[in-house]
C-alpha cells in the first residue's frame, strides 16, 4: 500500500505543523485560563513553602516564588495579603537552597538545567547572543527583498517566471502560482524586518521593546510563516522551525530573567 501511494504530498509536512502548532495552542489556552490572581499567587506561595521547609527547593522554582511574592506586592490591595506575602518574601530570601535527598540521574539532569538556564549566560552575553540570532534573521529578509525585487521585475518585463520545483523523497511538485510565491516571500520579509529591527533596539538598550517585536516576530513565524516553509521546503524546513523556537526560548528566558524578576 505504502509503494503505491504517496501519502507525503507537497501539503502533508504544513498539515502536520499545523497539527502540532493547534496542540500547543490548546495547551496555553488550558494553561492561561487558571486564574493568577493574587490570592491564587498566595496559594502557590504557600503550597511551595513546603518545599522551602523541606529543603527541596531549587533556585529555579525559587526564583518563580519570589517572582510571583513580588507580583502579590505590587498588586494586592487587601493588608492581610500584603502582610503574609512580605513575610513569605523575607523568610524565602533568608534561606539557602538546598536539595535534601539524592535526586537520581533524570533529576539531577532536569535540576541541572533549570539552573544553568536560571544562571547562565551573563546578561551582556545573553544579549548579544539574542541579538546576532534576531539580526541573522534581518539579513535573511534582505536576500528576500532582492528575489522578491527580481520576480517583480521580471513579471514587469513579461519575462515568465520558472516553476518552483517542491522535491519530497523520490517526488517532485512544480508550482508555478505566482500569487503563493509573492504571499511567501513578502511574508518572509516582513518578519525577518521585524526580527532586524528587535535586534538594533536590543543592541541600543531598548530591551522591553525588542523583546515584545522580535517575540511578536517570531510567533507569526512559527504559526503563520512556517506553513509556507514547509509548503514550499518540507524536511527542510525543520532546521529553521527549530531555530526560530531556540530564538523564542531564549527571548523569553531572558524577559524572565532580567525584566521580570529584576
Amino acid at each position: 500500500i505504502t509503494s503505491s501511494n504517496d501519502y507525503f504530498f507537497p501539503l502533508a509536512f504544513p498539515i502536520i505543523y499545523a497539527f502540532l502548532i493547534v496542540c500547543v495552542w490548546l495547551y496555553l489556552r488550558v494553561r492561561r485560563a487558571q486564574p493568577r490572581d493574587t490570592r491564587t499567587l498566595l496559594y502557590h506561595a504557600l503550597e511551595d513553602l513546603k518545599q522551602v521547609l523541606d529543603n527541596d527547593l531549587d533556585p529555579f522554582e525559587r526564583r518563580e516564588l519570589v517572582g510571583e511574592l513580588r507580583q502579590v506586592l505590587n498588586q494586592a490591595s487587601d493588608v492581610n495579603e500584603l502582610n503574609l506575602a512580605k513575610a513569605i518574601l523575607n523568610f524565602v530570601q533568608a534561606e539557602e537552597t538546598r536539595v535534601a535527598r539524592a535526586p537520581n540521574q533524570i533529576e539531577r539532569a532536569w535540576l541541572w538545567v533549570k539552573f544553568v538556564a536560571a544562571r547562565w549566560p551573563p546578561r551582556r552575553t545573553f544579549k548579544w547572543l539574542l541579538a546576532a540570532g534576531l539580526a541573522i534573521a534581518g539579513v535573511n529578509a534582505l536576500f528576500q527583498l532582492g528575489a522578491l525585487w527580481g520576480w517583480l521585475a521580471g513579471a514587469f518585463n513579461g519575462v515568465q517566471l520558472p516553476s518552483f520545483v517542491i522535491t519530497n523523497g523520490k517526488s517532485e511538485y512544480a508550482i508555478d502560482d505566482p500569487t503563493l510565491l509573492l504571499i511567501y516571500q513578502v511574508a518572509n520579509i516582513v518578519t525577518g524586518a521585524l526580527m532586524g529591527i528587535a535586534a538594533a533596539l536590543l543592541i541600543l538598550g531598548k530591551e522591553r521593546r525588542a523583546l515584545r517585536l522580535g517575540t511578536l516576530a517570531l510567533v507569526l513565524s512559527l504559526t503563520i510563516v512556517n506553513l509556507l516553509t514547509f509548503y514550499f521546503s518540507q524536511l527542510y524546513a525543520i532546521s529553521v522551525a527549530l531555530a526560530q523556537l531556540v530564538l523564542l526560548t531564549g527571548a523569553s528566558l531572558y524577559r524572565w530573567r532580567f525584566i521580570i524578576n529584576k
